[in-house]
Order: C-alpha cells, then structure tokens, then sequence
C-alpha cells in the first residue's frame, strides 16, 4: 500500500522532475564520482603502510602517498561541490514547479471544494508538504544513490582484500532489513498523523487571526486558548511517539553497525597476527568498512525521508486529484469581445447544493434584455444569491439552463464569462495592498484616470481624500482600515472599472445609507450607457427604478414586472413595500 500511494504521487510528480533532469544526472554522476574517488584514499592509505612495513622503501613512499592522498582528497571535495549544487538545485527547482502546480490547480478547483477545506490545512500542504517532497527529492535521491555505489564498492574492496572475512563482516546486515521493514510502516502512519494534526493546528491558528475581533470582542480568549493547547498538546504527542519510534530505530542500527566492527576486528586481528593479512589490508578493509557503515546508517534518514515525503505527496496529491471547473477546459468560439450584448436567459433552472441540501432553486425562468436594469428581491434564504453563482459559474448549473447571448454558459470559457459579468459580492473582501491596487485587481493594467473614475461613480473619491497618500494608502489585511461602507463602495469600484457588459450588485449596498445609495445608483445609471445592471437587494429602495423587479421565495419566482406593476397587483411585492415604509416611519419618529 505505502508502495503504490509513493509511485501515484511520484508520477504525478514526473513531469517536474523530468523539467530539472540535467540537474539530476549531473548531480549524480558527480556523486558517483566523488564515491570513486573516495574509494581510492584507503587503497592507497594501504599501499602507503604496506610499503613501509616491508622495510624494502628508500622513504619516497612517504612523499607519494601522502601526495596522491591528497590528490583523490582534493579530486573528491571538487566532485563533493559539483554535486551539491546540482543536486541540491534540482530539488529546489522541483520544489518551485510543484509548489507552482499547485497553487495553480488550486485556483482552478470549483468553489464548493472550499468550503469543505480548512485554509491552515491548505496552507499547511502549500509549506510543510511541499518542504518535505523537496527533502525526498535532495536528499532522499542522494542517500539512495550514494548509498547503492558505496555499499557497491565498498564491497567489491572488500572481497578484493579478504572475500571470507567480507561474509563474516555482512552476518548481521540482515537484521537491518527486518529492522526498516518493521519500523517503516509504523513511521509512515505516524508521519501522516503528524502531518495531519500540524495542519488542524494551523487552521486554528489561522481562523483566529483572521477572526480575532470576534474572538475578543466575545471574550473568548480563555476558551479558544485552552482549546489551542488541546490540539498542540496532541500535536506534541504524535511527535513524542514519533521520537520514540525513532529512538527505538537508531539504537538498533547502531548496535547492528557496531557488531559488523567487532566482528572484523576480531576476526581480521587474528588473520593479522597469523600473517594471512597484512596491517596495510588490516587498516584499508576497516576504512571500507566504515563506508559502508555510513551508507548502512543513512537507510534510517532515508526511511525518515521516504515516509515524510511519501506522505506528503499522498496529501498533495488529494488537491491535485480533484477536477478543476470545467470552464478552464472549454473554448468559447460564439462570444467575441465586440459582440457581447449581456441579454440573459434563465430557462426553467432547478438547483441543489447537494450533499443533502434541500433545493435551493425550483423552476426558475427569466429573461433579462441586454442593457437594462433587473432588480432581484426577496427575503433572507430565497435564492437570490445562488442565482448569481450559477450566472458566474461558481458553482456549476445544469446545461441548457442559463444563456448569455443565446449561448450556453457551460460552453463558455470561464475567463471570458467573468470578464463579461461585473460582480461585487454582499461578502465584501480586500486585498492587503493600496486602493490604487485594489480597484485596479483583475483590470489587467494600470488604466490612468480610469480608476479615479470608478471611485467617482462609487462614491469613493470623498473616503480616498481623507487618507494623506489618496490612492496609494495601504488599506491592511481584509481592508481593515475601511469602515463595510468604504470596503463596499472599494470593491464597487474595482468592478466599474473593468468596464464589464454586466454589472451584478449582491446586496453590495447593505452597509450604506440610503442617501448615499441613491447617490451611487443615479452616477450608475450615468455610467452604464446601454450595459445590463441586475441589483440584488431586499431594500425596495434600492431595486425600484429597475425595469424589472423579480421577486424570490423560498427558491421560486412568484412575481415579475416593473415598480408600478407589482404595486398594482397588491402581492407579495406590495405588502414588502409597505412593511418597509412602516419601519421607515416609525425609525423617523425615534429620531
């Protein structure tokens, strides 16, 4: 099972490796070639003691050897720095193109994927598993091969020297195979638990930073204290019964390695002492024998390196598993920039969330004409948000239910369907950088007075001429140093100045007074020049003067036609507006 989880995500990986490849087989034909060379320093540290011990040397042997010593010693740190930075750059190379697949995969996933993900355990896979593949990569690729031409060669010395002390020495070398097989798949399911409880900790970590003011302002910081020192106190058990598996495995490598040496000293001081074996043979077979102690030893950081890596790969590859919307596939021959008109058509559109959802649209019909303004109203609940969605696509509609232009959205490219629809949410979110920034975010370029002119039409420009800097003031995390107004109004105008053939407002004036939306609604009607507006609103106010009001309940549509038109059938629309004016009213006399 590990085998077949490590080769999935490993070929799922091969193209990135294949990228770096002539990093890889430099890298590792320098690695073999510092192994060589460094087989060669105790043949020669025999020669050298061999020669002396014959008493049959004038003392040039004490300048040759030590000379050719360090010859291979110099020969060998060259090679060590060739493959250092070869192998060391592929796998930093293989880190970037995967970390950049992933991010890019991950942007691509439908909307519904992120609301089953906590955004710490993404962010965890996105760092520490990535970081791990990396490990597996460097050098988990350079402890395998190392370890193969060392043992290798060193046993090609070995018996070269002594081919029956060599079988003595190897007696307990199979316990080091029992030993990883045994441990290494304890340490593999550990490693995953590990993984798994570093991602629900920063998850945590992560929903409290970006909801602190909640947290404080409910004064929960005892509560979700002690609940963080729950997840990292098991957190620290996994990693202390992780130590201890790995504890338990280094002794048992070491007292294997120990009892090769003990082994050969014993057995090969005999030989020395009988004349079988020179001191010259003596010395070089327990510098051979180190050698291939340390490859031996190295399997323990190998396996430590596999299961973290194959892991991470597992969790990586979850992401990459998943199908990204299919409007990143599809071509969009019909819809040409030029042509785009924006006339909607809904026919008879029923819609499930799913996973034991009830509907959330029942029979849905509509037709919006390119260029005029629809306002969609209705109670908390009724569907109107939802409708949005499946009009951008974020989530998915049945085919040959929703029509832009006549053609079916699901046959539209979903790049060209959102440069067609101007969409500001009722969840109103700001990135980190200046306001220039944010209302200039998916334009594409920096477009001059453009951007000075969607503020205007937001009524932003009064809010920008507070700050000192104007446009360049850092609005903080979230858009923290705007009010909701201001964040409303921002991300207004970062969808004007796309200049869209579709504007969509989802309730994008819940956190304005209604002077304020007035004033915003007349400089739209100025702007929007034959574009289509559809106003998402449960304020009568602000969907009155469209050409056509949708009213929503419970997922239907149980009324449509204009302002006067509604009033005078005396319905659902009708008993809202005079709900709404009541409340007015008596808010007028509290004053």
């Amino acid at each position: 099972m590990i085998n077949q989880v490590f080769m999935t995500s490993y070929g799922r990986a091969k193209f990135i490796i294949s990228r770096n490849r002539h990093l890889l087989i430099f890298g590792v034909t320098a690695l073999v070639a510092t192994d060589l060379t460094g087989m060669a320093i105790p043949w020669l540290i025999k020669g050298g003691i061999d020669t002396l011990v014959s008493k049959n040397d004038s003392g040039s042997s004490l300048v040759v050897f030590p000379l050719l010593i360090l010859g291979a010693a110099l020969l060998q740190g060259f090679f060590r720095y060739l493959w250092r930075i070869n192998i060391h750059g592929f796998s930093r190379r293989a880190e970037a193109d995967l970390r950049d697949q992933v991010f890019s995969h991950l942007l691509k996933l439908p909307l519904p994927y992120f609301q089953h993900m906590k955004t710490g355990d993404l962010m965890s896979r996105m760092t520490n598993d990535i970081q791990a593949v990396r490990e597996l990569l460097g050098f988990g690729s350079l402890a395998i091969v190392d370890a193969a031409t060392v043992i290798s060669l060193s046993l090609v010395f070995m018996i070269a020297i002594d081919p029956w002390l060599t079988l003595c020495s190897l007696i307990a070398m199979p316990l080091i195979t029992i030993t990883v097989r045994f441990f290494g798949r304890h340490i593999f399911r550990c490693s995953q638990e590990v993984q798994q409880q570093l991602s629900h900790l920063s998850a945590y970590v992560h929903e409290n930073v970006a909801g602190i003011r909640v947290v404080q302002a409910y004064a929960q910081e005892d509560n979700h204290i002690r609940a963080f020192e729950m997840i990292s106190a098991e957190y620290l058990r996994k990693n202390l019964w992780l130590a201890t598996l790995w504890g338990v495995f280094w002794p048992l490598m070491k007292v294997v390695a120990g009892a090769a040496a003990a082994i050969v000293l014993w057995l090969g001081g005999r030989r020395v002492l009988s004349g079988t074996m020179t001191l010259g043979e003596f010395v070089a077979f327990n510098g051979y024998l180190a050698m291939l102690t340390w490859p031996l030893m190295a399997v323990g950081h190998v396996v430590n390196q596999y299961q973290r890596g194959t892991a991470a790969l597992s969790r990586i590859g979850e992401i990459l598993d998943r199908p990204i919307s299919p409007g990143h596939h599809s071509e969009a021959p019909k819809l040409s920039g030029s042509l785009i008109r924006g006339y909607i058509e809904i026919r008879d559109l029923t819609f499930s969330y799913g996973g034991g959802n009830p509907v959330a649209l029942r029979g849905v019909s509509l037709t919006i004409p390119a260029g005029s303004t629809c306002g969609i109203i209705g109670e908390v609940g009724s569907g109107k948000s939802t409708l949005v969605h499946l009009l951008l696509r974020l989530f998915e509609p049945p085919a040959g239910r929703i029509f832009l232009d006549g053609v079916d959205i699901r046959t539209i490219q979903l790049a060209k369907l959102r440069e067609t629809i101007g969409f500001v949410s009722q969840d109103i979110f700001l990135f980190a950088g200046t306001i220039r920034e944010n209302i200039l975010f998916g334009s594409g370029d920096d477009r001059g007075a453009d951007f000075e002119e969607a503020a205007r039409i937001a009524g932003l420009l009064p809010t920008v001429k507070q700050f000192k800097t104007q446009f360049d003031t850092l609005l903080g995390e979230r858009g923290v140093r705007l009010s909701g107004g201001q964040r409303q109004r921002t991300a207004l105008a970062r969808a004007i100045v796309r200049n869209p053939p579709v504007l969509i407002l989802d309730d994008a004036f819940s956190a304005v007074d209604t002077e304020t939306e007035e004033a915003i609604l007349s400089q739209l009607e100025q702007y929007r020049e034959g574009k289509g507006l559809i106003l998402i609103s449960q304020r009568v106010s602000t969907v009155q003067r469209a050409d056509l009001i949708v009213v929503m309940k419970a997922g239907e549509v149980i009324e449509q036609g204009t302002h006067d038109e509604l009033l005078s059938r005396r319905g659902a629309y009708y008993r809202l507006c005079l709900r709404q004016r009541l409340v007015r009213e008596v808010e007028e006399l509290n004053r």
